[in-house]
């Protein structure tokens, strides 16, 4: 039994010693590991960078936009959305019986929140692309809009053509706003790459790719994921979502997916584009912020690489056309012609927003939007406005008070009788005018126009000043608004657009210019003026190319061209013909163009030549356009004066860039704030000639009429520059402008600094 003991103390020893040493053992491990030196890992960019460098070299190849022709079927749904209909903004003033609309919330695959759809449209359409002749035209054959107005106008915009995301291109506009593309030639300026999957997909090896902005890019940019086709390169399919601090304003999120094909004949081409667009307008706090969700898809179909035997018929000028009966409601019709049936969900959000319509909050906040939009509140048949010009004052009129009117759509979409009537304190004077528009065509535009005017204007202020007087120019104006004089004018135009790309308006109008006490009309021998009357001719011809345009009823803007828009003026009288007692021609050219220079923002080019043929008294001279008041207006010198220079043969340069925050951008407590830096140069150069010149004891002077005090030539050039600091509070901007020459007036003899030799302007832009 003692040994029996002995043997069990024996063992359990040895198992302690054994376990003391396999810990032991394994402390001994522990520390040569310790002191092992550790490995250094570091990705290898060189295959990626060679996917990239290939799948550029092949974009000539795989992008659709390079086959000399092709032609596809395009279906496009657009939807406009309130996001967050749940806002306590909405909720509070939502009368209990509408809150119907609630049952057809759905969730943004973006944002993950709730919004309401409040307009759908959907079109149909066919493409037409060619690179000899350059042609890109999409012809909308039939449109469906729910939810606004349903007008021929505004079903242009339903279709695919405006905002295209074929990420082969070097840059994408969004808006004008240039973001640069994954796939641009230079992209490794913007963006760092990752590869971080290859798979399988439609049994073809491919590269997924993930891609963010560079850590010193302050211009907008992309971060997503894009998969790329292992052996032709292609584009399979690009997810992308504007990066954080994009600084773009009111575009909270902005997402695109595209997918693309590949055909039978082993070329690529596009399969689907989607596009969202989260849009937000903050009132006065983060609780009462408004979202709205903006989403188009376009699906392709039936692509065909011959060259279209239609080619030949279409406009090249007009990049949209529509079917006169383009305009179609029927649900069968749009059933048949539909990629994808819709849920039941989304048949009853047709009905859902057509309702909405006939509500009357929504009809009383369809007429305020409006009013700001356009400055007259609209009843059924009259609006009143412009709101903004009700009150003004000025010294000549003192307070000034007006009361406008205008017909609107629903008495008439051919016919627009529009008036105004004014009154002076302190010249007792009443002003006025009156103007109607009969339109023969929308599109392409067919107008006549006759308007009758009785107002002051101040003629060296340009075309800005005519009845347009509000409470902030009167608040901002240098001198108070004593240059001006009291003009008739009555005008009757014709406009015709012959294409999209070319625009013609033709005119009669006769002018009487009366002197007032700061703007005298007197001839060199000391006689008097009563006033200057003069009948002319007008001719415009305006040239365009790929425009946007937008159309209401009766008015047509001019959105945006990457191309040079060139404008000719000509205006002719002779004497004998009415009441005129001079005979002159007057032809003038004008080229606006907007240079995108991305990543360092866009520059903005005016240039403006003309001459007059023929002797003319100085108010039919080309006045230069001055600027007195401490108002933004792009379109004038900011340091010169009204009346300060005039000129029978001229040249002008207006030239602004914005920099669209690429220096303030990388500061990093002020790129928050999200400014914009802007420089600016103008400049003027003009002669006269004897017959022309008024200058006041000029011994060549043969003129009419002898200039008013300050007015001169310009055989020295007018310049001025500065910078400016835009998008402060996302709408305010503020320029600080010098003047480089004509800084001193002569006065007996001496040299004077000229009163206005820097200047602060003030004004509102509203840009993303």
């Amino acid at each position: 039994m003692r040994e029996s003991k002995q043997i069990i103390l024996a063992l359990l020893l040895l198992t302690c010693l054994t376990v003391m040493d396999a810990f032991a053992q394994s402390n001994v491990v522990r520390d040569s590991l310790n002191v092992l030196n550790p490995a250094m890992v570091s990705a290898d960019s060189r295959f990626i960078k060679q996917i990239i460098s290939r799948t550029l070299e092949a974009k000539s190849r795989n992008n659709p936009e390079f086959r000399p022709h092709y032609d596809c079927e395009i279906y496009s749904r657009n939807e406009f959305d309130l996001v967050n209909p749940h806002n306590p903004l909405i909720s509070k003033f939502l009368p209990k019986g509408f809150h119907f609309v609630y049952d057809y919330v759905e969730t943004s695959p973006v944002s993950g929140l709730p919004y309401l759809p409040v307009m759908l449209a959907e079109s149909k359409s066919h493409y037409f692309h060619s690179r000899s002749p350059e042609l890109k035209k999409e012809v909308i054959e039939s449109s469906r809009i729910s939810g606004i107005n349903e007008e021929k106008t505004v079903a242009q915009f339903t279709g695919g053509l405006y905002i295209k995301a074929n990420f082969y291109e070097n840059y994408l506009n969004i808006f004008q706003v240039e973001i640069p593309s994954p796939l641009a030639d230079n992209g490794s300026m913007f963006y760092n790459y990752y590869l971080v999957d290859s798979l399988a997909v439609d049994g073809r090896n491919t590269y997924r790719v993930m891609f963010f902005p560079n850590k010193w890019v302050s211009s907008p940019t992309f971060e997503g994921l894009m998969s790329i086709d292992a052996e032709d390169y292609a584009l399979r399919s690009i997810h992308v979502r504007l990066s954080p601090g994009a600084g773009i304003n009111w575009v909270n999120d902005l997402a695109i997916d595209v997918e693309n094909q590949r055909l039978p004949d082993a070329t690529w081409f596009y399969k689907q584009d989607k596009i969202y667009i989260d849009l937000s307008v903050a009132l006065l706090g983060p609780s009462t912020m408004l979202s709205f969700l903006a989403r188009r898809q376009i699906d392709y179909s039936d692509p065909s690489f011959s060259e279209n035997q239609l080619l030949g018929l279409l406009d090249p000028k007009a990049p949209v056309l529509m079917h006169n009966d383009v305009l179609k409601n029927e649900e069968d019709y749009w059933a048949s012609v539909r990629p994808y049936p819709l849920t039941k969900q989304e048949r009853g959000i047709y009905e859902m927003v057509d309702s909405v319509k006939h509500v009357p909050l929504y009809r009383g906040a369809e007429k305020i939007g409006n009013m700001f939009a356009t400055g007259f509140l609209d009843l059924k048949h009259v609006g009143f406005g412009p709101y903004s010009s009700v009150y003004s004052f000025n010294d000549m009129e003192g307070s000034r008070v007006q009361m406008g009117f205008r017909t609107t759509k629903d008495l008439s979409r051919k016919f627009r009788l529009m008036g105004y009537a004014a009154y002076g304190f302190k010249d007792e004077a009443w002003k006025g005018g009156v103007s109607t528009e009969f339109m023969f065509k929308n599109m392409p535009q067919r107008k006549l126009s006759l308007s009758y005017k009785h107002d002051l204007l101040p003629l060296g202020a340009g075309p800005f000043g005519f009845g347009n007087g509000d409470v902030v120019t009167s608040i901002l104006t240098k001198k108070g608004g004593r240059k001006m004089s009291m003009i008739d004018d009555i005008s009757l135009t014709y406009q015709h657009e012959w294409s999209q790309g070319f625009n013609m308006t033709m005119g009669l109008q006769s002018r009487t210019i009366f002197p007032s006490v700061h703007v005298p009309m007197v001839s060199p021998e000391g006689i008097s003026f009563d006033s200057v009357g003069y009948d002319q001719a007008l001719l415009q011809l305006r040239f365009s190319k790929d425009e946007i345009v937008t159309r209401g009823v009766f008015d047509k803007h001019y959105v945006f061209s990457d191309y040079p828009v060139v404008t000719v003026n000509m205006a002719a009288a002779m004497k004998g013909i009415g009441r005129n007692e001079y005979t002159f021609f007057r032809p003038e050219v004008t080229m606006k163009y907007t240079l995108l220079t991305p990543p360092v923002g866009s520059s903005s080019i005016v240039l403006n030549a003309g001459t007059i043929v023929g002797s003319v008294p100085y108010p039919m001279l080309k006045i230069f356009e001055g600027n007195e008041t401490y108002r933004l207006r792009s379109k004038s010198f900011a340091c010169m004066d009204y009346y300060e220079f005039a000129a029978d043969t001229w040249t002008t340069l207006f030239w602004e860039h914005d920099f669209k925050g690429f220096f303030l951008g990388k500061i990093p407590l002020i790129k928050r704030l999200n400014l914009r830096e802007v420089a600016i140069v103008r400049a003027a150069y003009g002669t006269i000639r004897d017959e022309n010149n008024g200058i006041p004891g000029d011994p060549g002077s043969g003129a009419w009429m002898v200039f008013p005090e300050g007015m001169n030539n310009l055989a020295t050039p007018y310049v001025e520059a500065g910078v400016g600091l835009s998008n402060i509070f996302k709408v305010i901007r503020v320029d600080a402008i010098w003047r480089l020459t004509h800084r001193f007036d002569k006065v007996e003899g001496a040299l004077v600094p000229h009163t206005n030799r820097f200047v602060i302007n003030v004004g509102f832009e509203f840009n993303l």
